[in-house]
């Protein structure tokens, strides 16, 4: 630090680099925010029905945040939307076709397009709140089933379990085949799956959704068009020769991509972002999780061939860097929102680099770091969210890049992702759920992560990635109380308490217990309560998801829908699961351990004492808590006895968590570990905990140990991560890797920036992610970050703007993430050696 004048910074963050003029206005003039003349911010559309709207409050319902607010939203868009003329046949046909041909109407038709100066890439306005187009009936239905899911939705959050809900996005289309075979292809496969249904078939529920499959597959191509249109007229009136050119240049592109296969660079990545951005449209859903798989292979064939046709790199870069822009145009969907204009970290559309490919051999190529180059001059900033996957056999070069890159941000600009570990949770999903055919050896390889580290196939897989989130926590106090809540629940917008009852399985007083395993069989019998609780939930939201919120456009974009005649939205993909998310892993396991500890193994307290120590928060119990956060065992210091409780931890969840299926769409429910904001929210919802941490404090993140616990070091924390993953054996999930989580989990470490201060310092770290490689989990996300400059941050926000810090799996700005989650991230122990 230095001594700071009143207008200089107090720290030097990370900042773009190396930016031409035309980047360095778009980039600018996005980080304008509501200041700007134009934006990309909601727009709603309705059929002008007294009963119609817009807003899916499902796809919130993992966002205990808008809670409060769900019923404003709906009202308040029903309110703002603007009336589409309809066809006069329109309320004849079915829901799939009427939502296909708004969608379509109001892109084309009503939307406005428009071209940012000196822009590369067309497709600016997307953000949409489209009608819903359900009958009076329908409407009336929905409405019902809408009242019966969101009350069970808010008690399974208020009660501390966690949340559930059918939620849009995270997945990755079939952009590779949209490029190859343009949307012409698809047109021609989907008329060619419903010419091939006899009468009756057509007339079915299969029918219909074909035909709306039709009508959305035509909708870039007319898109495109009116796109080409405005470009014509631009050039025409543009006095810069050279943007005159550009702007022609984009009119060729834009009258043949999407329609037509892409030929050239330009054409593929202008293909991509229409492609990609009528999803959020479609969905209804800015971004979040609509991710874009391995990009730098399926777009290498047009770089390559661009590049030999005289295409100067930086060109591409620039092309490229008008992508970026637009990627985070989705925020504007927020724009007069929250402290900084909308500019959050809730979408996460990833892209990813590198990787294993057939045969154990390394797919690094040249556009992986030319990708490299745009994301570190670009940063920070917080779209595409970008992904780098490692394995053994990782060039050093790239090793080389990704340290360097890691050491100038501050919270590092990607996601690194573990291809060995990352491919068995991969297999095990594949013997697990049943689809071997689909998820095998030869093919495994590309998998890739959505959102922000979940990994599943590419192009024909729904997981549903975020939608059950479960406090495995609550297993532990309803273990203590014999299936009831410890404390009464007050409402804290009416103040209206809820008396205890007998929520769970009556497993015993737990005073009466004589023995560990009483109480490990009182947390199992708790824990598959917790799970099926769950499922009821989320098949609440899904249900009505399934009859109610078709996206036929998606639908064209996701492999098995043509063949199923069927919405990805009612399991029409190849692959379909509902991920459970397991939140609070090490809060759980380090209280089991205290109890053990506490009570059993050193008797410093009775389990009465402590569920008194619990009800009164520690208050008074100074001591007793003591031992609970210095004395008892901690999961995280590759202390074999702690781990070997936490694997047992993990295995008894996602045994359970397999067993179950949604009840309308058949989905099988997988086991993965991302926490997202709630281990923090979550924190002031939820009792004190048997680990010594009181209520109001936040919870672990993640895979990742409690703060404060792995104190052995990093390389103590990845072994940990790794053991409870599976470790390793002769026979592995993927050769001697094994991994219970086919999502992957999410993992955090926050160095001390003086750790890359020099070579050998870099050589030492390198070592450590190989070392991660072998012994580790599935992902890590690595913060390089000085506390005090954090704390500085907070005093002083409006010179941080752009501090950008990893969270759980995603980046965002250190200044626009509240102070609860600011504190928490400067709580992380900030490692300083190995």
């Amino acid at each position: 630090m230095k001594n700071a004048s009143p207008t200089e910074k107090r720290y030097q963050i990370k900042e773009p680099k190396g930016l031409s003029a035309r980047i360095q206005f778009l980039r600018d003039y996005f980080f304008q925010g509501v200041q700007r003349a134009w934006n990309n911010e909601y727009t709603a559309w309705t059929t002008g029905t007294p009963w119609d709207t817009q807003y899916n409050e499902l796809t919130y319902y993992i966002v205990p945040e808008t809670y409060a607010f769900l019923p404003t939203f709906v009202a308040s868009f029903r309110q703002g939307a603007r009336a589409v003329d309809l066809a006069a046949d329109f309320w004849s046909w079915s829901l799939p076709e009427r939502r296909a041909w708004f969608l379509k109407e109001v892109m084309v038709k009503y939307v406005p397009q428009e071209i940012l100066p000196g822009d590369l890439i067309a497709g600016a306005r997307f953000n949409v709140q489209t009608s819903q187009c359900l009958s009076r009936p329908e409407a009336k239905e929905r409405e019902r089933l809408i009242k019966k899911a969101r009350p069970l939705m808010k008690w399974f959050h208020d009660h501390g379990y966690g949340n559930a809900g059918a939620t849009s996005g995270h997945l990755i289309p079939w952009y590779e085949h949209a490029l190859t075979v343009g949307f012409k292809g698809i047109y021609a496969e989907i008329k060619a799956a419903y010419q091939a249904l006899d009468p009756q078939e057509q007339a079915s529920e299969r029918g219909d959704q074909l035909r709306a499959m039709l009508i959305c597959a035509t909708l870039p191509r007319e898109l495109a068009g009116k796109y080409a249109q405005l470009c014509t007229s631009l050039a025409a009136k543009e006095p810069n020769q050279a943007r005159a050119m550009e702007l022609t240049h984009m009119t060729a592109n834009l009258a043949r991509v999407p329609w037509e296969p892409a030929a050239t660079f330009w054409e593929a990545v202008q293909s991509l972002w229409l492609t990609h951005m009528l999803i959020m449209s479609d969905e209804n859903y800015p971004g979040p999780g609509v991710s874009f798989g391995r990009i730098d292979q399926y777009l290498l064939p047009y770089w390559q061939r661009s590049i030999a046709d005289g295409m100067e790199r930086e060109f591409g870069k620039e092309i490229l860097k008008c992508f970026w822009v637009h990627a985070n145009t989705a925020y504007d969907a927020m724009i007069r929102t929250g402290g900084n204009q909308g500019i959050t970290a809730g979408f996460g559309q990833l892209l990813t680099l590198s990787g294993l490919g057939p045969d154990g051999k390394d797919l690094t190529n040249e556009l992986t770091y030319v990708f490299l180059e745009v994301i570190d001059e670009m940063t920070p900033i917080l779209e595409p969210k970008p992904n780098v996957r490692l394995h053994r056999g990782s060039p050093p070069e790239l090793l080389d890049r990704v340290v360097d890159m890691i050491e100038t941000s501050q919270g590092a600009p990607f996601l690194l992702n573990f291809d060995e570990r990352s491919m068995a949770g991969m297999m095990r999903e594949a013997e697990r759920g049943g689809i071997p055919d689909l998820i095998r050896p030869e093919n495994v390889h590309d998998y890739a992560p959505v959102g922000c580290l979940e990994n599943t196939m590419v192009g024909n897989d729904r997981s549903g990635t975020v939608d059950n989130n479960l406090n495995l926590l609550k297993a532990v106090e309803l273990a203590l109380t014999g299936g009831k809540d410890l404390l009464e629940f007050v409402d804290p917008l009416t103040g209206k308490r809820s008396k205890i009852r007998q929520d769970g399985p009556a497993t015993g007083d737990a005073t009466r217990f004589t023995t560990w395993e009483q109480f490990w069989q009182a947390y199992s019998a708790q824990t598959r309560y917790i799970i099926a609780k769950c499922v009821e939930v989320q098949n609440a939201s899904e249900t009505i998801r399934a009859r109610f919120h078709p996206t036929p456009y998606l639908s064209c974009l996701v492999k098995g829908c043509v063949d199923k005649g069927r919405d990805v939205t009612r399991a029409g993909a190849e692959i379909n699961f509902t991920t459970l998310e397991a939140v609070t892993f090490a809060t759980t396991v380090d209280s089991l351990l205290a109890v053990k500890y506490l009570v059993f193994d050193t008797m410093a307290c009775s389990m009465a004492e402590l569920i008194q120590a619990l009800k009164n928060n520690w208050q008074g119990h100074d001591i007793l808590q003591a031992k609970a956060k210095f004395k008892a065992p901690k999961y995280g210091r590759d202390d074999e006895a702690a781990d070997a409780l936490a694997k047992q931890v993990m295995d008894l969840w996602c045994d359970e968590a397999w067993k179950h299926r949604t009840a309308v769409t058949n989905r099988q429910f997988r086991p993965g570990m991302l926490s997202w904001n709630y281990w923090v929210g979550d924190g002031y919802v939820m009792a004190a905990s048997p680990d010594g941490r009181p209520k109001g404090q936040f919870l672990s993140n993640a895979i990742c140990p409690s703060n404060g616990a792995d104190i052995k070091g990093p390389t103590s924390n990845a072994n940990s991560v790794g053991k409870v993953l599976g470790g390793k054996a002769k026979k592995g999930d993927w050769g001697e890797y094994l991994s219970c989580l086919p999502n992957g989990a999410s993992h955090t470490i926050t160095f001390n920036p003086g750790i890359l201060k020099d070579p050998e310092h870099k050589a030492k770290f390198k070592a450590f992610l190989k070392g991660y490689i072998a012994n580790g989990g599935s992902a890590l996300q690595i913060n390089m970050l000085d506390a005090q400059m954090l704390r500085d941050a907070q005093d002083h926000p409006q010179d941080y703007r752009h501090l950008l810090v990893r969270v759980t799996g995603y980046n965002a700005y250190f200044t626009s993430i509240g102070k609860e989650l600011q504190d928490e991230v400067i709580a992380r122990l900030s490692h300083s050696r190995f």
